[in-house]
């Protein structure tokens, strides 16, 4: 408290103040240092019988600076995706009636270069629409997929099998993908076609930036404890940069030429809504896997089964 005390002396004497106020840091045993910022306030305090000869006092207004700063963002993020949103609608109807056309150019014989290019405008007409889309999934006000309890195991299980498929990518001892799963039922609280976005888009991550070698992409399913449970995936691409690193979740933020920068922030997005949390883990270089996206999940208990709907032997 010594910085504190040493700012209050200071204003006392000289009774002067920015009124912004000054940044300074408390650095306290066995924990973080805080970085506050000081606004003071200054009175005149009352002396019996004589109004004239107060003793000056002061009033002081300390902010947490990292409060302060998380709620400026969310401010500015809040303000964006309103406008974002606003933009995203009015794109659609211009995109669906460019897409209705192209697709009626593509129904008649076109020379092959006219061809090439319809398929390149269809292409890019999709790529937008999926932009579009991306944004007015995160506008404000939106509603949240209902959070019931879900099989894990069934669900990553199955999505993997779905991606794997949709990129071309065999499965097996010497794929580019190792899955782990565990061995039972694992009850999670997410919506299930929110979990299946999160994980392919870090599976589109991985992909994108891993090697051909086997096992290149690895895929971790399990229980951390009785209250959590964590979904890994991490590949063997270049590290992410350490000064990238504290952007990696920031909308639009992308280090691809061809990149919206939603991708992971909508994972972000997705898991906050559900109580869940997005964490970027770098491992050291002699590691395979030197990037790890982490998830960590909410558990519950599943439903029981119906026996209703179970078949006599």
């Amino acid at each position: 408290w010594v910085p504190l005390a040493r700012a209050v002396t200071r204003a006392l004497a000289e009774r002067d103040w920015p009124e912004a106020g000054r940044e300074l840091t408390l650095a306290f045993e066995g924990s973080a240092p805080r970085t506050l910022r000081l606004r003071v306030r200054f009175v005149r305090g009352l002396v019996s019988g004589d109004e004239r000869n107060g003793e000056p006092l002061c009033v002081l207004l300390l902010e947490d600076v990292r409060i302060a700063q998380a709620r400026l963002q969310q401010e500015k993020l809040a303000a964006m995706g309103r406008v974002s949103a606003g933009i995203a609608h009015e794109i659609r109807n211009p995109l669906a009636a460019i897409l209705q056309a192209n697709a009626l150019l593509l129904e008649d014989e076109l020379p092959p270069a006219q061809r090439r290019l319809a398929r390149i405008v269809a292409d890019n007409v999709d790529r937008l629409k999926r932009i579009v889309d991306d944004v007015m999934e995160l506008a404000p006000g939106g509603q949240a997929g209902a959070p019931v309890p879900l099989d894990a195991n069934a669900e990553v299980g199955q999505a993997v099998a779905d991606w794997a498929a949709t990129v071309a990518l065999p499965l097996g001892p010497s794929s580019r993908l190792r899955v782990e799963l565990p061995d039972a039922p694992l009850g999670v609280v997410f919506d299930p076609e929110h979990l299946r976005r999160v994980l392919v888009n870090l599976l589109d991550n991985a992909g994108r930036h891993a090697s051909q070698a086997p096992a290149a992409i690895r895929l971790q399913l399990f229980a951390l404890s009785e209250a959590e449970a964590q979904l890994v995936v991490a590949s063997d691409g270049p590290a992410i940069a350490p000064e990238v690193e504290p952007y990696i979740f920031e909308p639009f933020f992308s280090t691809r030429s061809r990149g919206a920068g939603l991708g992971l922030y909508i994972c972000r997005e997705l898991c906050v809504r559900y109580g869940a949390s997005i964490g970027y883990r770098r491992r050291e270089a002699d590691v395979g896997a030197r990037n790890e996206f982490v998830v960590t999940m909410k558990r519950c208990a599943l439903p029981a089964a119906d026996p209703s709907l179970q078949l006599n032997p």
